[in-house]
């Protein structure tokens, strides 16, 4: 299956010939509370439109009060572009005493005036102190990084606000993980081709090119064939990666390799995976501070695996020791 994003004017322009072969399903945003129109809205629609991408609509939500949360929803369905599929109150910020009941207005509000499918998205530290339990909605949309699902039963997890799809470059990505299909989000009569997110290969992880121009080439060798060129911006996603003893390479495609001079890992706050640690003589301490005592030190330049993060530390295993250290980007890179 392809990628499923969800956008707003903070993705700015678009390359949608480039990102559309790839795209399974996109919820662009209407609108932030009654006040506020998403600038780019209008033209996504329009570009999704041309090349036949679905899409449903979100809004996030400011309301104050039970009225105010039906006017932001009528505000929402009049702006909203009704060739969508579904339409998703997105609900983050505490702006009333009782969030429930004007969550729960909100949605009614929607299927009253005609919405068919009606999803919530909620931040996953307030699905609790909100009462997102008892809202009675046709799907749960919940955020959740660093590797682990949602705690709460959800049909969308929002896995990472740092993914990659080109044409688009750095984005949310999502993943369907409850009981509903693709299908039912699209309206589609039958899922698409299982190409661009489940790959034959296990993504490591995702690039970012850094350099003007990146030559991409055949094998993981500075003398190899080139077979294409990458431009600065342009997001890729890494199958496997190479170390020639002075520069790490990075499988993008098949007979496709970048060496790291012209691209960077893009940090996702993934908490597992293994790092290489160009460093020696590197602390490491019992505990996630500089104050915990140092109870051994990594002394070889090599791949160690990582079992935890807590802020900028990550507790490591490798060459016979193991312990926290610091994460300087300077001598530390995620590899996968």
């Amino acid at each position: 299956m392809g990628y499923i994003v969800d956008i707003s004017k903070w993705n700015g322009n678009i390359n949608w010939d480039v990102a559309a072969p790839q795209l399974d399903f996109v919820i662009a945003r209407v609108q932030d509370g009654s006040n506020y129109i998403d600038p780019l809205y209008k033209s996504y629609v329009q570009a999704m439109k041309t090349r036949n991408i679905p899409f449903g609509n979100y809004a996030f939500c400011r309301f104050i009060s039970i009225a105010d949360a039906k006017k932001e929803a009528q505000d929402f369905w009049n702006r909203g572009d009704k060739s969508a599929t579904v339409w998703v109150a997105d609900v983050e910020v505490k702006t009333m005493d009782d969030m429930r009941a004007g969550t729960q207005a909100f949605i009614d509000e929607l299927r009253r005036l005609g919405a068919k499918k009606v999803g919530l998205y909620v931040g996953h530290h307030m699905y609790g102190p909100f009462g997102m339990a008892n809202v009675k909605s046709d799907f749960v949309w919940i955020p959740r990084y660093g590797g682990n699902k949602p705690a709460y039963p959800c049909d969308i997890w929002q896995y990472t606000e740092t993914g990659n799809v080109p044409g688009i470059g750095k984005c949310d990505l999502n993943e369907l993980i409850g009981n509903k299909s693709l299908s039912w989000f699209t309206g589609a009569s039958k899922d698409k081709p299982n190409f661009a997110s489940k790959p034959s290969e296990d993504i490591l992880g995702y690039l970012t090119t850094t350099g003007e121009t990146a030559n991409i080439r055949k094998e993981p060798d500075i003398n190899s064939s080139i077979m294409r060129q990458a431009v600065k911006g342009q997001g890729h996603t890494y199958y496997a990666w190479s170390y020639d003893g002075s520069h790490f390479w990075y499988k993008v495609a098949e007979n496709n390799w970048m060496r790291d001079d012209v691209v960077s890992i893009n940090k996702d706050g993934k908490s597992k995976g293994v790092v290489w640690v160009s460093g020696t003589n590197i602390n490491l301490r019992k505990g996630a501070s500089t104050g915990d005592v140092v109870i051994n030190k990594l002394t070889k330049q090599s791949a160690y695996d990582v079992h935890y993060r807590y802020e900028n530390w990550i507790y490591v295993t490798g060459e016979g020791v193991e312990g926290w250290m610091y994460f300087d980007e300077s001598y530390v890179k995620w590899i996968r």
